[in-house]
């Protein structure tokens, strides 16, 4: 917890360089590849929070989302929940991209939601809470993956 506060000071008072070149690099992609603006920020803010609390596990969590989105038919699913954003939360779109993403997430994942990590692990939830904090679609969109998943 002292290592992690530190960490946040650091950043806090420009000390800290926030993001390896390669992440920057990433987020330079994401824009290429049609991402919105907002959506790139918050990547930008969500890895910078990660590499500043779990430096530890930052690494191979932004290794797989950088495999993952190397992909182009997974990296337009994530392009779709880019654009839900604005959608009302109870557009009937939201569906069909929730069974995709499900669909997808089983093909790459099988059972288990996030290999790799412990089970114990808070990453997953401090992203997902941050993400659905920001779209009343994206947070429906993240209850229809789940409940697909859990089907």
């Amino acid at each position: 917890m002292q290592e992690t506060q530190g960490r946040l000071r650091r950043l806090a008072a420009g000390r800290l360089v926030p993001l390896p070149g390669e992440v920057v690099a990433h987020l330079e992609d994401l824009a290429r590849w049609g991402f919105t603006p907002r959506w790139v920020d918050l990547q930008r803010d969500l890895w910078i929070l990660v590499f500043a609390t779990h430096p530890d596990r930052a690494v191979a969590l932004f290794h797989e989302q950088a495999e993952i989105l190397s992909d182009p038919a997974l990296r337009q699913l994530f392009l779709g929940y880019d654009y839900a954003h604005d959608l009302d939360a109870d557009d009937p779109r939201l569906d069909d991209l929730a069974i995709r993403i499900a669909e997808a997430n089983r093909e790459r994942y099988g059972s288990d939601e996030r290999p790799g990590l412990d089970a114990d692990s808070e990453i997953p939830a401090l992203i997902q809470g941050t993400v659905n904090a920001s779209s009343p679609a994206w947070e429906r969109l993240d209850s229809l993956i789940r409940a697909h998943l859990n089907a």
